[in-house]
């Protein structure tokens, strides 16, 4: 196990944390995961995350001497990997991702040998004022980063917001022939919005049960799970968690590298103090993006071809988490990535089972483990210690 701090670019740091077969780098700056590393089969070390190729490395946007090309935008200067969005995508507003974080912690976790860092960030923005506290761990053997986000109210109203996670994955892992898979259903495509320059393949505003019978813009229906050749579009999709599922789960399966990355977060029941997202949300960018930064102009042609995967409350702009002044909610979700030795997986697995060493992927009697504390039981108990009053007053 190992956890330290690196210097990127200008003024930009991140923390390094791995086991022996995985690794992660977070980003101060925003708090992007900008890397979640495994090994091939064949032994390359792969990042199942996206950089796209017009993520700033200056300090940001503001003191950009190019800023006007990113929009004047901080999250699009920094964009890619994985990263937590509250309250709001308005770049109006302070929110999680378009702003500094302080790391104030790290170290190893006792029990089961892992690492972790605790980090922050405050807004004191009026009618905004909130604080973020998020844990990420890894525990040996495990390709996966648990991560723990409280949120808290430390304004005088009831705050409302919009938390999300989303994750941008591209090539290798993503290539014509990934399959993209779900637990959510009820999926609904929605129109591009007045900032987004495209065209949808999928048709907006109708409720369909599986990602595999989507409905086309021009009839008939297509397997949204399926990666083409570069379409020219772009569409968003988000599906309904079940209620009684344990998890809910996105993932991007690669069948000719045998490669699977998968996001998943408790659903089952809300624990008091827990917050649980209901929805699976998807974006299929298959080079159809055609404004800028995606675009080297807007209107010309499109640079960046990426799936995002993400959980939210809601579609853009709705505010469904409530917090009462002083009120806390804590946020649990999973990034597993790993390589599988079973070649019939590369036609997709049927259904995925939880066992005490982890998930199973099954497809008939073919299968591949992901070893996992899908339960969150390491974290949990990590953040009942980290987030206590005992152990604030001893860090502050």
């Amino acid at each position: 196990m190992d956890i330290r701090r690196l210097a990127l670019w200008e003024g930009r740091y991140a923390t390094y944390m791995s086991n022996d077969i995985f690794s992660s780098l977070i980003e101060d700056q925003g708090e992007v995961l900008i890397e979640l590393t495994s090994r091939t089969l064949s032994g390359a070390r792969i990042n199942a995350l996206s950089l796209p190729y017009f993520r700033g490395t200056g300090s940001g946007v503001m003191s950009d001497e190019n800023g006007e090309w990113w929009q004047g935008s901080q999250s699009l200067y920094q964009a890619g990997g994985g990263y937590f969005t509250f309250p709001s995508s308005s770049s109006e507003h302070i929110n999680s991702n378009s702003t500094y974080w302080t790391l104030r912690r790290y170290g190893t976790e006792e029990e089961h040998g892992g690492v972790w860092r605790l980090s922050e960030m405050k807004s004191r923005e009026e009618n905004n004022r909130f604080k973020l506290e998020k844990i990420d761990m890894l525990l040996p053997s495990h390709p996966v980063l648990y991560t723990a986000i409280r949120v808290t109210n430390t304004g005088s109203d009831t705050l409302l917001g919009s938390a999300s996670w989303h994750s941008m994955v591209a090539s290798p892992l993503l290539e014509t022939g990934s399959l993209v898979s779900s637990n959510a259903r009820y999926w609904t495509a929605y129109a591009l919005s007045r900032r987004e320059s495209g065209v949808n393949r999928f048709l907006p505003g109708t409720i369909f049960d599986e990602l595999k019978h989507a409905p086309l813009v021009r009839g008939g229906s297509a397997d949204a799970g399926y990666v083409p050749p570069p379409t020219g579009t772009y569409d968003y999709f988000i599906g309904k968690i079940p209620d009684k599922v344990p998890l809910g789960w996105v993932s991007v399966n690669n069948p000719k590298c045998q490669l699977l990355y998968y996001l998943f977060t408790p659903r089952a029941e809300e624990e008091d103090g827990y917050f649980v997202f209901p929805n699976v949300d998807i974006t299929e960018n298959y080079l159809g993006r055609m404004d800028a930064p995606w675009a080297l102009f807007d209107g010309a042609t499109p640079e960046v071809r990426s799936v995002t995967l993400g959980f939210n409350t809601g579609p853009k702009g709705t505010r469904n988490m409530a917090l009462e002044p002083g009120e806390s909610k804590i946020i649990l979700l999973g990034n597993g990535f790993m390589s599988y030795d079973n070649p019939r997986l590369g036609l997709g697995f049927f259904s995925v089972e939880l066992s005490e060493e982890g998930m199973v992927f099954k497809r008939t009697k073919s299968w591949a483990l992901l070893p996992a504390d899908h339960k969150f039981k390491a974290i949990k108990a990590l953040a009942a210690k980290l987030f206590s009053a005992d152990y604030q007053g001893q860090s502050s």
